[in-house]
């Protein structure tokens, strides 16, 4: 006997009746537990480091100033860290170890940074780090050479146009290591003037940053670059030195200047003495203006005017603190000049 199928019939593209029984879910992956000792969020903090795709020397630099943390202080209690902690820590590190500043600095932006982190994500209720004071940078002294030095400095890079041309391009005009790599014949406004010739900073070689501008050329700079040109550049760029190559130049014409008031001469104290040399001629203008009557009010806004001016010609920040660095080191210039 053949039974009926009592089933409904089901057409091709109809949906089913009923939904087939749903099929049971799979667990939920555990919610890691939060976080609860020091160790515990410095491991977590580098974690997110690494995967924020920082760079590789900070993660690795993070590690350390943490794990020295983590070593003098012990792994305590994430909820019982104090800012005090985090305070005897820094002094330990300045009177035990004896870091310097710079190294004492990048530790604490490491700490206010893995707190940072911890309080953000809801483990800490307040940030213990937050208190702390990074130390003020340690600036050293401008170094400038003495008229008579910079002299012997250019007399000893004669013999060699490019030498000569280089030499003048950092002392005589302020430019940059990076700059004067990157300038190309086209940056050269040589013309039969030079009180009408320029040089224009519209490239660097390395340096990211760059500020354009036009720096005017004193008569042997302009006279250097003559020289230079007269033969056909080698290639597109005016120098063709690397880094060390400028570093060389710079460094042997010191010795055989016989500057031995700095251990080696570098590019930046060729820019520093360009930048003093300026400075001082600012200052004479101010003692002139003093003597004549002028007001304090008057006084300050000219001082103002010349650090502006000083800072544009050296291709720096309006916020940078060197015109103050300059001021300091021009009017010390003066006085032992008044000796």
């Amino acid at each position: 006997m053949v039974v009926p199928d009592t089933a409904p019939q089901r057409h091709h593209g109809q949906l089913p009746l009923f939904d087939a029984a749903p099929s049971p879910a799979s667990p939920a992956p555990p919610v890691p537990a939060p976080p609860t000792t020091l160790g515990e969020v410095v491991h977590e903090y580098c974690r997110y480091l690494a995967a924020m795709r920082r760079a590789s020397h900070t993660v690795r630099s993070t590690q350390l100033d943490l794990a020295g943390l983590l070593e003098q202080v012990g792994d305590l209690p994430l909820k019982s860290i104090q800012p005090g902690h985090l305070a005897a820590h820094v002094q330990w590190l300045r009177g035990h170890r004896h870091n310097g500043t710079a190294s004492v600095r990048r530790k604490i932006a490491s700490f206010k940074g893995c707190f940072r982190y911890a309080q953000s994500s809801g483990w800490l209720p307040s940030d213990p780090a937050q208190g702390l004071v990074y130390p003020p940078p340690a600036r050293t002294p401008v170094v400038a050479l003495a008229v008579a030095e910079l002299d012997a400095v250019v007399a000893a890079a004669a013999h060699d146009p490019s030498w000569n041309a280089l030499v003048l391009l950092l002392a005589d005009a302020g430019l940059k290591r990076d700059e004067v790599l990157a300038l190309r014949a086209g940056d050269l406004g040589l013309g039969p003037d030079p009180a009408q010739s320029r040089v224009s900073v519209r490239h660097t070689s390395q340096s990211k940053r760059l500020r354009r501008r036009a720096v005017p050329l004193t008569v042997r700079a302009h006279a250097a670059l003559g020289r230079m040109l007269i033969a056909p550049l080698p290639g597109e760029r005016v120098f063709n030195l690397s880094v060390r190559g400028v570093n060389f130049v710079v460094e042997t014409v010191g010795q055989r200047a016989k500057v031995t008031r700095v251990r080696k001469l570098t590019p930046e104290i060729l820019r520093d003495t360009f930048a003093v040399r300026e400075m001082v001629v600012r200052l004479a203008l101010e003692e002139a203006q003093a003597q004549s009557g002028s007001t304090e009010r008057e006084l300050d806004r000219l001082r103002r005017e010349h650090d502006r001016g000083l800072l544009e010609l050296l291709g720096l920040s309006r916020y940078s603190d060197m015109a103050a660095r300059y001021r300091l080191a021009a009017a010390n210039e003066v006085d032992n000049q008044h000796v």
